[in-house]
């Protein structure tokens, strides 16, 4: 019943939260600020750090994980690392596919020529 009324716009909150006011008024803030984006807004959520992202921008344009290590001054044990949680956070099987994946949600451009 609850996951119904909340598909279809509403939203469900406890009344505990607004007896709180520091809590209310930080709800209500957030409230506003998604409806300013409405509807047909791209998702806002990236599950990737800004570092992971910088090195799938670096693998997009063709660099091994040695030449990213380099570039970024770390090690290649480090880019392997966070290569690893970049596939598991997207739910990926390999680096093409992350990738792709990072590009069609706009986290990365395509590589320039």
């Amino acid at each position: 019943m609850i996951i119904r009324r909340v598909a279809t716009g509403e939203f469900l909150i406890n009344d505990k939260v607004f007896s709180k006011p520091a809590v209310a008024s930080r709800v209500l803030k957030e409230f506003r600020e998604l409806a300013v984006y409405g509807q047909e807004a791209a998702p806002i959520f990236a599950p990737l750090s800004p570092r992971e992202v910088e090195i799938l921008d670096n693998i997009a344009q063709g660099m091994t994980n040695k030449q990213v290590a380099y570039a970024l001054s770390i090690s290649e044990q480090t880019v392997k690392n966070h290569m690893s949680s970049i596939l598991r956070k997207l739910s990926v099987n390999d680096r093409t596919q992350a990738v792709v994946y990072a590009m069609r949600q706009g986290w990365i451009r395509m590589p320039e020529d």
